[in-house]
C-alpha cells in the first residue's frame, strides 16, 4: 500500500510510519519539522497542517512522486487541558485548527489521490480519545474537537462511499506515550481503572486495529469509531 501518516515526529504517527514501513508499505509522513526517520520505504515532508497550504505541500509531494494514495491515517492533533472558563480564545482556535481543520484538508487532498488508486479498498483513518466519551473535567475544547472528527467520520463516510473509500476512526484510551509520562500517575491509573482491559494502551494495540481498517478484510466497514480498551 501507499500510506499517508500525519504527525509522525514523536508518539504514535512516528510508530505507525515506522511500522507500515517495515511491513513493506511505501510510506510518505509530515511533520513541521525532521524527524529522523531513515527507512527506504518512507518519504518525510516538512509541512505544517496548521497552515492553510500545509495540507497541500504534504500531498503535493506525494502527487508527484506516486500519483496516487491508498490509505490516509490522520494522526496530527494537539492536545489542550484546561477549564474552559480559562482556555484563551486563540487557543481554541488553534486547537480547531490543527484537529479538525487540517484534518479535513488532508482528507480533500487524499481523495483526489484515491480516486487514482487500484488498492480495492481505499481508506481513512483517523484518531478520537477517550475524552470524547468519558466527558472528562478539564478537556472540554479537546474532546469537543474529537467529537467533531467523530462526526466528520460518519458524514464523510456518507459523501465518499459512492467512491468505494471508506472512512473509520479509532478512539484511544491513554497510550503510553512521552505525553502520558508527564501526567501525574494516580489520574493515568483512575483512567484505566474505568477499562474494561485494565492496563495502559501500548503501541503495538493500535497497530492491529489500524491495519484491520485499512485492509480488504475491512472492505465493508465505514463510519464506525472503535475505542480501544472497553471504555464504554
Amino acid at each position: 500500500m501507499i500510506v499517508a501518516i500525519t504527525g509522525t515526529s514523536r508518539g504514535i504517527g512516528r510508530a505507525l510510519a515506522c511500522h507500515f514501513a517495515e511491513r513493506g508499505d511505501r510510506v510518505f509522513g509530515c511533520a513541521r519539522g525532521p524527524v529522523g526517520i531513515e527507512h527506504e520505504n518512507y518519504t518525510h515532508v516538512v509541512a505544517d497542517l496548521a497552515l492553510s497550504d500545509g495540507p497541500k505541500e504534504f500531498f503535493r509531494q506525494i502527487r508527484r512522486t506516486e500519483g496516487r494514495l491508498d490509505a490516509l491515517i490522520n494522526n496530527a492533533a494537539s492536545a489542550l487541558m484546561n477549564h474552559f472558563m480559562l482556555t484563551p480564545e486563540d487557543s481554541i482556535k488553534q486547537l480547531f485548527g490543527l484537529n479538525l481543520q487540517a484534518m479535513l484538508g488532508c482528507c480533500r487532498e487524499a481523495v483526489g489521490l484515491m480516486s487514482k488508486t487500484e488498492y480495492p479498498a481505499p481508506s481513512i483513518v483517523s484518531f478520537s480519545s477517550v475524552a470524547v466519551c468519558w466527558s472528562l473535567p478539564g478537556q472540554l475544547v479537546y474532546a469537543a474537537s474529537k467529537s467533531a472528527v467523530e462526526q466528520a467520520t460518519r458524514s464523510m463516510s456518507r459523501e465518499l462511499g459512492a467512491q468505494n473509500i471508506r472512512v473509520n476512526a479509532i478512539g484511544l484510551p491513554p497510550v503510553r506515550t512521552a505525553l502520558t509520562r508527564t501526567v501525574p500517575h494516580h489520574k493515568i491509573e483512575a483512567l484505566i481503572a474505568r477499562q474494561a482491559l485494565p492496563r495502559q494502551c501500548e503501541m503495538t494495540d493500535i497497530f492491529g486495529p489500524v491495519e484491520f481498517l485499512l485492509s480488504t478484510a475491512a472492505r465493508f466497514v465505514t463510519g464506525e469509531t472503535i475505542y480501544l480498551g472497553g471504555v464504554h
